[in-house]
């Protein structure tokens, strides 16, 4: 049971003010670069606390931002300097909904406990990300998608309907369910902008509801196979890549028979530290000898690889010190491949990608992870696959637009040290510049622009980059539904 439920709603140690010993803590974000230093934290236990929370804030001038899970790459949660940052941490319920026949996951529940409880007692999981302590608040409604994806979809492929805390014109907050078959043309509007146009932008969703989702897997499959840099030269790094590219683009429409596969390619920097190169895959279905032949496929002219023999960067996942195939409990396999690592200093960036990569992108990443002027262990692109389920959507269906892409990219730096800040932003931002350009990786037939949930604030055109053709029927129900801008960010969605 919940602290809301043991106290008939309102979670008991409400306001946090910068008084009070927890203060510190609840100010910050799981990226230790942002601190706030808001008037007041507020922990919400149900929807009319958030609602009586918000009005608070609004009545009193104070800006709101919303924390889930903590886990934004920006300061778009944390960032708050004299507002209010409204924590729904104490919301963590999963429940099957007998009014809507939907399984409910509430906005501060994190992706684990969501697994947990959906596995435990219904036996259905969601399409979601693999770091566990990652809050569903956030993560839904910018797409989310992890290791199902390309067997299920994205997570917001399966979501029936959000109950969302909104500030109206006159100032007036309110709640509202907006399901996929309201009858009213603006409650459809704004379920359509949360599914997939990111957190912070129209109100504070309260309550996730998903309707039919799919049923978990009984059994998992996973490999961690690596390279030491010493035995990768340039031309068995460049044919490593072009392996994977070429397999995921052969293998990447709807209905291959390869959707179960979920791979996961770590480019680190070359260091003495982290000496590895690392590939990570998942397989669920009822043909585990695909995995192998996706190996195999990978693997072809290039040096036998080994176990992997420490974590990569902040997504360390799947230690194994030899290369074998393990068949795990699905719900074991999913805790073996949580990435969600310890606090530290982060930088992020994020590309689609609808083609292999071109030749001189490859030149490109083998220069930056060869050359570095400080090596950091912690450094490096992680090439996803994508495709399958998640591109048999209308890019026009949800806000996500990107459904043709087979591969998702995330640059990647973490450091402890403040000292060090420029040096891991200047390496990640040459190394992002040198691959696309000053202005990112504009949709061009080879590249689809950015993720939302890896937001950038380096990104110019980012609403270009995010949501493409989907940008305007988003600032149409930010009109409609925050014409106020109550909620806003760097990049929150402009009104139109």
């Amino acid at each position: 049971m919940s602290a809301a439920a043991a106290t008939g709603g309102t979670f008991p140690g409400a306001r946090v003010t910068p008084d009070h010993p927890r203060y510190p803590t609840l100010v910050r974000g799981f990226n230790l670069r942002w601190v706030g230093s808001p008037r007041y934290v507020e922990l919400c236990g149900d929807t009319d606390q958030v609602v009586r929370a918000v009005q608070q804030a609004v009545d009193a001038g104070l800006r709101i931002t919303v924390r889930g899970g903590g886990h934004c790459y920006e300061d778009f949660a944390s960032g708050n300097d004299g507002g209010a940052i409204l924590d729904l941490s104490p919301m963590n319920r999963v429940y099957l909904d007998a009014e809507t026949d939907c399984h409910v996951i509430e906005g501060g529940t994190t992706l684990w406990d969501a697994y947990v409880q959906m596995y435990r007692e219904y036996g259905v999981t969601i399409p979601g990300g693999s770091c566990a302590s990652v809050g569903a608040g956030g993560h839904v409604c910018g797409g989310g998608y992890g290791l199902l994806s390309r067997l299920h979809g994205l997570t917001v492929d399966h979501l029936y309907a959000v109950e969302i805390v909104c500030v109206d014109s006159s100032g007036a907050a309110r709640a509202f369910t907006a399901t996929r078959d309201s009858e009213d043309d603006a409650e459809r509007l704004l379920l359509w902008a949360n599914l997939g146009g990111g957190g912070g932008n129209y109100g504070i969703v309260t309550r996730y509801f998903f309707r039919d989702p799919p049923a978990a897997p009984s059994e998992a499959y996973v490999l961690s196979h690596a390279w030491h840099w010493s035995d990768v030269d340039y031309p068995a790094f460049a044919q490593l890549v072009a392996n994977y590219g070429g397999f995921l683009s052969e293998n990447g429409a709807v209905g291959s028979p390869f959707s179960g596969l979920f791979s996961l390619l770590h480019l680190t920097q070359r260091t003495g530290n982290c000496p590895q190169i690392v590939l990570t895959a998942q397989y669920v279905g009822d043909e585990p000898q695909l995995l192998e032949k996706f190996a195999n496929a990978v693997e072809d002219g290039i040096p036998s690889p080994t176990g992997q023999v420490a974590p990569v960067g902040f997504h360390g996942v799947a230690v194994a010190r030899d290369p074998d195939v393990r068949q795990l409990p699905w719900l074991y396999a999913t805790q073996t491949l949580n990435g969600t690592g310890p606090n530290q200093r982060g930088k992020y960036k994020s590309a689609y990608m609808i083609e292999p990569f071109p030749n001189d992108q490859v030149d490109t990443i083998w220069s930056f992870l060869t050359a570095a002027a400080k090596p950091n262990p912690s450094a490096l692109l992680q090439v996803d696959s994508y495709g399958c389920q998640v591109n048999a959507v209308d890019p026009a269906a949800t806000a996500v637009p990107q459904r043709s892409s087979i591969m998702k990219l995330q640059y990647q730096t973490y450091w402890t040290d403040p000292a060090q800040d420029d040096a891991n932003l200047c390496w990640i931002r040459d190394f992002y510049t040198a691959m696309y350009g000053p202005d990112g990786p504009v949709p061009d037939g080879t590249m689809d622009g950015c993720y939302v949930n890896y937001p950038d604030v380096d990104l110019v055109d980012w609403q270009h980059l995010y949501y493409k053709d989907n940008y305007a029927r988003l600032q149409q129900a930010k009109g409609t539904w925050d014409p106020g801008n109550v909620f806003n960010h760097r990049q929150s969605i402009e009104l139109p």
